[in-house]
């Protein structure tokens, strides 16, 4: 299977811009699903089971230094979620101040959580209030969680910003590829990630699509 293309900073600009103007109801949040794509690395799975109470702590602060719980990381062990962008929280909390316009997920204590339930879903339908979608199967006895309705809708994004190719895998790719772009060391990654093998890491960054034109860039 290859490797899921790495998007750069204007095309993600490119299609955060145009998801806001392409739909009224699901636009703020449609935006802030693609920012969270790319600024957590988290996994399609793990991005529909976040809660209001993974991004805000009771007295409505962002908790800068958070975690995916282990109940939803892809491999049952938390690890570090740093919701420290700027551009990023912007995001959710347009997406979240839509929400308590529109009654979607509120609750009676309205000085906590800035109103909302903590345990809805971080990203709902604007129309609806609805979360998004998840399908559980059991296999060899353990369960199994998919978000093909999430990956569904990157996949739209992408499309609807012409960026061919880009599939919700490149979010954690390209933030692999951006950490490494920045002297990050592989250890640190692969935490983020949540991925425990450093060869595994190596290998999604391998194969830098922009780093030889960087440096020719760089030249002159």
């Amino acid at each position: 299977m290859p490797k899921a293309i790495v998007v750069e900073d204007d095309q993600l600009e490119h299609a955060v811009r145009v998801a806001k103007v392409s739909s009224r109801e699901n636009g703020a949040r449609d935006a802030a699903l693609l920012l969270t794509c790319f600024g957590t690395g988290m996994t399609v799975t793990e991005i529909s089971r976040l809660k209001v109470s993974d991004y805000l702590a009771e007295n409505g602060h962002v908790l800068r230094d958070s975690r995916v719980r282990p109940e939803i990381a892809y491999n049952h062990k938390a690890r570090p979620l740093c919701w420290t962008s700027v551009k990023l929280t912007n995001a959710i909390d347009a997406h979240l101040g839509e929400r308590v316009e529109r009654g979607h997920g509120v609750s009676t204590r309205k000085t906590a959580y800035r109103g909302l339930d903590p345990d809805s879903p971080l990203f709902v339908s604007g129309r609806t209030g609805e979360g998004l979608k998840i399908s559980a199967k059991r296999r060899d006895g353990k369960t199994y969680y998919s978000a093909t309705q999430l990956s569904r809708i990157y996949s739209r994004l992408f499309e609807q910003a012409g960026i061919e190719g880009a599939s919700a895998q490149s979010g954690r790719r390209t933030l692999a590829v951006k950490l490494k772009r920045r002297g990050i060391d592989l250890r640190h990654i692969s935490e983020i990630l949540g991925i425990e093998s450093l060869e595994a890491v190596k290998k999604l960054c391998a194969g830098d699509p922009a780093r030889l034109g960087d440096i020719v860039r760089r030249i002159i």
